[in-house]
């Protein structure tokens, strides 16, 4: 197993094509007559990650693996992000983009590129998956 986001396990041709992690720091700017600006370090912002994953009918049923992550955008609920044998945290989804491919004769997706933007849920570190 690559990795997995609650219940969805991205494993084999499964994981992601790009996966880009981003961290902030917050800073307050106190402002001193005549002089420049001080900055003092406040904190970390919550970690964002953004990932995209081509989910493939030879290797899954693309349209019930996005209808998982939607679930999981409509709830609005963090999960447990793991990847590789480290737990990154608990994350919400904040933005699910798909693009269809190709469709059988039924008009089911053969593929579909999901782009997911992760926000980490600090509140709620040490809740259950």
């Amino acid at each position: 197993m690559w990795g997995k986001l609650g219940e969805v396990i991205f494993q084999l041709l499964k994981t992601p094509e790009t996966l880009n992690r981003s961290s902030r720091a917050k800073y307050a700017r106190i402002s001193i007559f005549g002089e420049k600006e001080k900055l003092h370090f406040t904190g970390l912002e919550p970690e964002q990650i953004e990932m995209s994953i081509k989910f493939h009918h030879s290797f899954c049923n693309p349209a019930a693996e996005v209808e998982k992550l939607r679930e999981y955008l409509e709830r609005g609920e963090s999960y447990l992000l793991i990847i590789g044998d480290y737990v990154k945290g608990r994350f919400v989804i904040e933005e699910l983009r798909e693009e269809s491919g190709r469709t059988d004769k039924h008009g089911n997706p053969l593929q579909i590129l999901v782009n997911l933007i992760l926000k980490e849920d600090v509140q709620n570190v040490g809740s259950q998956p």
